[in-house]
């Protein structure tokens, strides 16, 4: 009988070169939400593409009102994530979040 998935973890966000998105430390929902409120990216990392799409889509909500669901930005770099981010800005800053091909480092 097949387990049950991981839950996502969610990370402070540091932007890298070729749009790649850098692993800070672990931190909480609550945390999250008020890193995003002022403006500071997080990423939500895990197995489950599902699970990672819908936290990050509730943090950027819950943070700042709003979610606008970005593809990649090809603009960002080659390693750019998906994410969310507040329709219309401010703030700035967005809540990555991982697939099964593009991740965090």
């Amino acid at each position: 009988m097949p387990g049950t998935p991981p839950q996502p973890l969610i990370h402070e966000a540091i932007l890298g070169p070729g749009g790649s998105v850098i692993r800070g430390e672990v931190m909480t929902q609550f945390q999250a939400e008020a890193i995003r409120t002022r403006g500071r990216d997080v990423v939500v990392c895990g197995p489950d593409l599902a699970a990672n799409r819908s936290l990050a889509r509730t943090i950027e909500i819950n943070a700042n009102g709003t979610a606008k669901r970005c593809p990649p930005h090809a603009t960002a770099g080659p390693q750019a994530l998906p994410h969310y981010q507040p329709d219309p800005r401010p703030p700035a800053g967005h809540t990555f979040y991982e697939t099964p091909h593009r991740k965090a480092t």
